[in-house]
């Protein structure tokens, strides 16, 4: 698979297969993070993998899933093998600014795990304050991120965008069909 291939394929997935991923597999997609863009080189960010059932529990209620779907919260013979925690770190990037250099490291990690087999949901909708007392981080570490990791249980497929609606549905066999803006419509 080449790049554009793994960019066409990955998409948002939200039901997952009841199958354990590998800790190695796990590992690599954090690993092709470290080798992101980091802004003037910084790197400020850590990663800490969560697959133990209890710890993915709770950060399962402090996750809103899928806001356009009526039915988009996994349920418990969907949820994800395991997260990653993309967390800050303040004593590296004083400021706590973070989304940039998290976007590059998440969308590596998301491109890697198309690759390898698996399915990817970011999560920025999380209940910060709680998952980091739930993951019991120590204080200059500031949650950023939750990315859902597992095998899919559900096809999501790029379709044209009609109206400026940016709203993805699900088809009546199951599909989330995800709209995108043409090529000639964003280039000025």
């Amino acid at each position: 698979m080449n790049v554009r291939e793994a960019i066409e394929k990955r998409r948002t997935i939200r039901k997952f297969e009841q199958k354990e991923v590998d800790i190695s597999l796990l590992t690599d997609l954090i690993d092709c993070a470290r080798l992101a863009a980091y802004g003037a080189n910084l790197q400020p960010l850590k990663f800490k993998i969560i697959t133990d059932a209890e710890t993915a529990g709770k950060l399962f209620e402090n996750i809103k899933w899928a806001a356009y779907l009526p039915d988009g919260t996994p349920k418990s013979d969907e949820m994800p093998a395991a997260y990653i925690a993309v967390l800050g770190d303040t004593k590296i990037k004083a400021n706590a600014q973070f989304e940039c250099d998290a976007g590059a490291a998440v969308t590596t990690m998301m491109l890697e795990a198309v690759d390898k087999g698996l399915a990817t949901c970011w999560l920025g909708a999380i209940n910060r304050d709680n998952i980091h007392k739930i993951l019991a981080l120590p204080d200059d570490l500031r949650v950023a991120y939750l990315l859902a990791v597992g095998y899919p249980k559900q096809e999501s497929v790029i379709c044209g965008m009609s109206d400026g609606g940016v709203k993805y549905y699900e088809d009546e066999n199951g599909v989330i069909h995800v709209p995108k803006r043409s090529l000639e419509d964003i280039i000025i």
